[in-house]
């Protein structure tokens, strides 16, 4: 008997010990499948019906939601779209509320990204989580590791050519010539507040012989001719709104409005200025002390992945920035897509930039927009 006691005790050890060892090797197992699949830790992670706050444009949250849909199945989320405004406005609001914020993700372009970045309203980014920064143009990726781009604009040169053949004038070919008398009332120029309004006169300075430390010679032509522009906007309805009336027929303005201004009957044509397009891309930023700081982290990774940003030109109508992206044929004839388009992109000293942006806004309104 007691022998028998005894093999049953060793007996049940064993099983004991082999069924551990089963699930020590299922946990190590788990790491290395979710490595060769490329997925974050956490992936199919379920997050009980959380509402992840994004703040956007309200132009884009239609798009936004149509984006967010696989992603809110997948982690069982709803994604909460909060359409601010502007970038200013949008920004506004963060540091305004730094300290209990309503936003868990804030979308804003590269600029107005930095200047959070440097009042420490955004968290930097978890490599764990967003493991698809590696597949980014460099253009998308923040050198400092907080959020990267997840779409980009251009902006160029356009104008309506009927407008232009009928007043019988040439073809625009430099930020600097839309200043000249023969385009006198005719031309639309971002103001210094909004996105485009610093990087044009960063550009034209370069081109005029100065430089992002000495923008002296294009701001002096603004001042010299500031009565040939009667529309210096901050908002892209007022451009929108300015061709469809015929104030304006030129304009520096972004790519991705081309086909509506097309679609309203506007025989609209694209030119690479001679000083260089430049971009306004889009970042996705986690703001700090969010309520749902992980969640935020994967809808950041979820936006620059590979199968989102498939659709991201179609549904967003907005440039993908992932390298390994597809876009339809048709979309490319006015989106920027692939290493030649990308490289051939103007970038800027975001941080100088921000640094001297509202010493530029003084002057610029004082001397450039008063009437």
């Amino acid at each position: 008997m007691k022998s028998k006691r005894i093999f049953t005790l060793m007996l049940a050890l064993v099983m004991t010990l082999s069924l551990a060892a089963c699930g020590g090797s299922k946990q190590e197992e788990a790491p290395a499948d979710n490595a060769g699949n490329g997925e974050a830790a956490g992936d199919t992670q379920d997050f009980g019906g959380a509402e992840l706050v994004v703040a956007t444009w309200g132009w884009a949250e239609a798009g936004l939601k149509t984006l967010a849909a696989d992603f809110e199945s997948k982690y069982n989320c709803t994604i909460v779209v909060d359409p601010t405004s502007g970038n200013g406005d949008r920004l506004n609001k963060l540091m305004a509320e730094q300290n209990d914020p309503t936003a868990d993700v804030a979308l804003l372009t590269k600029s107005f990204a930095q200047t959070g970045n440097e009042a420490g309203l955004f968290e930097k980014i978890d490599t764990n989580i967003v493991t698809s920064i590696g597949d980014l143009y460099d253009i998308a990726v923040n050198a400092d590791g907080y959020g990267p781009c997840y779409s980009l604009c251009r902006y160029g040169i356009m104008y309506n050519a009927d407008a232009l053949e009928k007043a019988g004038l040439p073809a625009p070919t430099s930020y600097e010539g839309l200043f000249d008398d023969q385009y006198a009332h005719m031309v639309a120029l971002p103001d210094m507040t909004s996105t485009a309004g610093p990087y044009m006169l960063v550009a034209m300075a370069e081109a005029m012989g100065g430089s992002q430390e000495d923008v002296t010679p294009a701001m002096e032509l603004m001042q010299e001719k500031k009565d040939n522009i009667d529309l210096w906007y901050s908002t892209s309805s007022d451009v929108v709104n300015a061709f469809t009336t015929g104030e304006a027929n030129i304009a520096v303005f972004m790519d991705i409005n081309m086909p509506s201004l097309t679609d309203s009957g506007l025989n609209m044509v694209w030119v690479d200025a001679a000083e260089g397009s430049f971009s306004a891309p889009a970042t996705a930023n986690v703001v700090k002390n969010c309520k749902n700081p992980e969640l935020a982290q994967l809808f950041v990774e979820y936006l620059i992945s590979k199968d989102t940003q498939d659709k991201i030109a179609e549904v967003m109508n907005e440039a993908p920035v992932n390298k390994n992206a597809t876009m339809d044929d048709s979309l490319k004839t006015y989106l920027a897509f692939g290493d030649e388009s990308m490289n051939a992109l103007k970038e800027f000293d975001e941080a100088y930039i921000t640094a001297n942006k509202e010493a530029w806004i003084d002057t610029f309104q004082r001397t450039v927009a008063v009437q």
